[in-house]
């Protein structure tokens, strides 16, 4: 029953071997009949269909590279296909000689007969064209009749427009390239290619347009701040500006189209000036030199290098330098990371910013660096990416601008408080006082108005301090302090002078007398009891008043009469206010030195 069973399986076994070497006995039999009829050194041929709209050719290019002499077109018409290479959209790296591309085309009666052929990386030495019938050769080396020269576009990347006759035809292009060779040619309908252009022109223009309005408002930025981050962001932009116009074909096609030299000085000194642009910008903003001096020179070094490599690539042959170039561009990427880095240690927020979008320009950046020393293909990522990056960048960089101006504004403002306030209340300190009460009376001055500068001492701080401890006698300062601003209201100059004396300007008074009903009232509110950690207190307060102009024209005088009329108040009693009068001139015992402007001799 087993053999039985097993038989029919043996059987279809069997049968499905035959079908499957007679199929491929058929193919091979095609194959044979297919290299016969073409030929064994035909390459492969590409069918320009109806529908044309676009067309890549990589799987299609032959190269041909030239050893040193130029070659004619006619030559390279002659030479075998054997003699070749197949491109098949690979990197083919730096090569100071040029490169000689063939492609075969074969158009039917329906496909257009208006194409486009369209080169890829557009910085090029030199690019040049061909059309020629596929069974042209000459040996002699002179262009055959039939070889036509196509006529290039006005178009962001090198194109050609041309009519393809029907039937087999073959291109022919020879091309040059700053860095790597990268042939990625496309083939387009000509209608097709009009409306990409005009598409990548719009975007084009977007792009340079977000990169000089960037550069007009951070200049304006720079001119009301004259902060040399913004300076630094000015000439950043600036090198990028022209190292895109550079690589993007911009430049060669638009701005300088009979001056390919410009590409190469873009490419290389374009991008070193970028470099040094970005490390000045990123050293100002990240403010290396005060907080990570170390990093700041590593930075520095870096910097002065790609400095160098700009000027030098004007020198005559200096084609060698790309690669140091390159080389440069690479550090910098890796500098800026790290001090980015170090910075966001130190908690330091336009860091942060900055490393968030690093990372895409970090990634772009290497792989265009892999495209042009020839270790990666031609793709978005490796080519036209940077440009949008590079914009992303600098937009978070302006806000990473406004953050750290911000972020500098408040500790300036902190550091001024610690200078100008007094830490336990937060009225003026001293200094304060000068600065402020000053500028106060000079505006009264302007006005013929009339300022009053009143001496207060706190009476029984000691008493409370003894009994209590120091941290009531601070609570109860604090308590008088919040106090006596509202008494004189947000115009006046209100410090603390130490202890429990308190010095008050007031400026802009209508009559003198409202000065001595400031002062009445002010009595009044220090006389209430003060609920202090659960316990009731009662102070009171001697004030002295010095009246502007009618008794001093300065600051400093007029401190030291109210600070007379202080210790009169005392005298009489306390808890009472007394105004300044001429007799008191020879009570004056105390020092002129805490009277005197902080910072005069």
């Amino acid at each position: 029953m087993s053999r039985l069973s097993q038989r029919p399986d043996r059987r279809e076994t069997s049968r499905a071997m035959v079908l499957l070497l007679g199929a491929m006995l058929m193919l091979w039999l095609s194959a044979c009949t297919r290299a016969a009829a073409v030929g064994d050194d035909e390459p492969l041929v590409v069918l320009v269909p109806s529908d044309l709209t676009h067309q890549d050719l990589r799987a299609a290019l032959l190269a041909y590279p030239e050893s040193g002499r130029r070659l004619e077109p006619g030559a390279v018409a002659a030479v075998p296909d054997a003699q070749f290479q197949v491109v098949n959209g690979s990197n083919l790296g730096i090569s100071e000689n040029a490169l000689w591309v063939r492609v075969r085309l074969f158009r039917s009666a329906q496909a257009p007969d208006q194409l486009v052929l369209q080169l890829g990386r557009p910085v090029w030495r030199e690019a040049d064209a061909y059309l020629l019938p596929t069974d042209l050769a000459n040996a002699s080396g002179e262009r055959p009749p039939g070889i036509g020269q196509l006529r290039a576009l006005h178009s962001r990347y090198t194109a050609y427009a041309f009519e393809l006759p029907e039937g087999s035809s073959t291109l022919l292009i020879r091309v040059a390239q700053y860095g790597a060779l990268t042939p990625e040619f496309q083939l387009w309908d000509a209608t097709t290619f009009r409306h990409h252009a005009v598409d990548d022109a719009l975007l084009q223009g977007l792009f340079y347009g977000m990169v000089v309005a960037l550069l007009i408002y951070n200049a304006f930025l720079f001119l009301s701040t004259r902060d040399r981050a913004y300076f630094a962001y000015i000439l950043w932009q600036s090198a990028t500006l022209f190292y895109m116009l550079a690589i993007s074909g911009v430049g060669q096609h638009q701005l300088w189209p009979g001056t390919p030299v410009w590409n190469g000085i873009g490419l290389v000194g374009g991008l070193s000036l970028m470099c040094a642009g970005g490390l000045y910008f990123i050293r100002a903003y990240l403010l290396l030199p005060r907080y990570a001096p170390r990093t700041d020179l590593a930075l520095q070094i870096v910097q002065w290098l790609a400095i160098t490599l700009a000027v030098a690539v004007l020198l005559p042959n200096s084609g060698w330098m790309l690669i140091p170039a390159q080389a440069v561009a690479a550090a910098a990427l890796v500098l800026i990371a790290w001090a980015a880095v170090v910075r966001w240690k130190q908690r330091f927020m336009p860091a942060i910013i900055l490393l968030v979008s690093l990372l895409p320009l970090l990634i772009v950046g290497f792989a265009n660096i892999g495209r042009t020393l020839g270790w990666l293909p031609e793709t978005f990522l490796t080519s036209d990416a940077l440009q949008w990056v590079s914009v992303l960048l600098a937009l978070v960089l302006t806000y990473g601008l406004s953050v750290r101006v911000a972020q500098l504004r408040e500790r300036a403002t902190k550091l001024q408080d610690l200078l100008l306030k007094d830490p336990l209340t937060g009225l003026l300190n001293r200094n304060g006082l000068f600065d402020s009460g000053q500028r106060q009376l000079d505006r009264t001055h302007d006005s013929q108005a009339f300022a009053a500068v009143l001496w207060i001492d706190l009476d029984g701080l000691k008493r409370i301090n003894d009994q209590f401890g120091h941290a009531a006698g601070d609570a109860l300062i604090q308590a008088t302090s919040a106090r006596l601003r509202e008494a004189f209201g947000p115009d006046a100059v209100c410090a603390r002078l130490g202890g429990d004396e308190f010095a008050i300007v007031l400026p802009n008074l209508p009559s003198p007398r409202l000065a001595e009903e400031l002062a009445a009232h002010a009595l009044e509110r220090l006389r209430a009891p003060y609920a202090l950690s659960g316990k009731e207190f009662r102070a009171s307060g001697s004030i002295g008043v010095a009246l502007y102009p009618t008794h001093a024209l300065t600051l400093e005088d007029l401190l030291r009469q109210a600070d007379v009329a202080m210790y009169h108040a005392k005298g009489r009693g306390r808890d009472t206010y007394v105004v300044w009068a001429s007799e008191m001139e020879a009570d004056v015992q105390t020092s002129l030195f805490q009277f005197t402007r902080p910072g005069r001799p």
